[in-house]
């Protein structure tokens, strides 16, 4: 039950909500980045060895890259919590929401970073119920499934 060196190293970055585009074009090459990042995650997901998979979404982060981020201020949630109690939530639960010209790399990473976490708290407690893990990483799939759909039609 090894976990790598890497183990929960990236932060959680999230775009605010109210900040994701309803639509964007990209460049053929942000759209290959991205579906072969997909791939790789979806792969890791069907592998049944959890160290393997965990290497794979690791190796998937590493070809992503980083990010061009930066904290985002949140004045105003645009819901009905107060910024305060976003910030507490963000806190708590190690978010950190960023501003970024690269809405869908944040939102593909922040995916590929959340299955680490899931493979690494998999891997550290082995008796979790096997149907429970099963149907996390079936929303896991779909989700990823319904990502690389937007980032196809993103040619459109």
């Amino acid at each position: 039950m090894e976990i790598s060196q890497n183990e929960s190293s990236i932060s959680l970055e999230l775009v605010n909500p109210w900040e994701l585009p309803l639509s964007q074009s990209l460049p053929s090459a942000e759209r290959l980045c991205l579906d072969q990042a997909l791939q790789q995650l979806l792969q890791a997901l069907e592998n049944p060895s959890l160290q393997e998979a965990l290497c794979c979404i690791e190796q998937a982060l590493k070809e992503l890259g980083t990010l061009d981020s930066r904290p985002a201020s949140i004045d105003s949630t645009k819901t009905a919590l107060q910024a305060w109690e976003v910030e507490d939530y963000d806190h708590y639960f190690q978010i950190c929401h960023v501003d970024t010209e690269q809405p869908l790399f944040c939102v593909v990473r922040g995916l590929l970073v959340t299955c680490q976490r899931f493979v690494e708290i998999c891997l550290k407690i082995p008796c979790l119920d096997v149907q429970q893990v099963e149907q996390q990483k079936q929303g896991f799939i779909s989700y990823s499934q319904l990502l690389r759909r937007i980032v196809d039609s993103s040619q459109l």
